[in-house]
């Protein structure tokens, strides 16, 4: 099981490891006995953010980075091709 759930005392600076949900209440439920005896056990869950695959905007980057590249290098290509000449029977002065 997943150690998601961190318990933290209401009334001190007391947190639990991260847990799962019922031993970290249980282990909340041991600490306010002892600690706090008379007081109901209150305080604040921690819940683990869940740990997502990176990178899917990082492949839209590259793959627009390179489509674009294409395109300056295809361009680049035609800007540079030389003027055709002018043949003789044409009547082009």
């Amino acid at each position: 099981m997943a150690a998601n759930y961190r318990y933290w005392c209401g009334e001190c600076s007391y947190r639990t490891p991260w847990l799962t949900e019922s031993r970290g209440a249980a282990t909340q439920a041991r600490h306010y006995a002892r600690r706090h005896a008379r007081t109901v056990p209150g305080g604040r869950v921690e819940v683990r953010a869940k740990r997502t695959e990176g990178g899917g905007c990082v492949w839209l980057v590259a793959v627009l980075f390179l489509v674009l590249l294409l395109a300056s290098t295809c361009r680049q290509e035609a800007r540079s091709a030389p003027a055709p000449e002018p043949c003789g029977t044409c009547a082009v002065r």
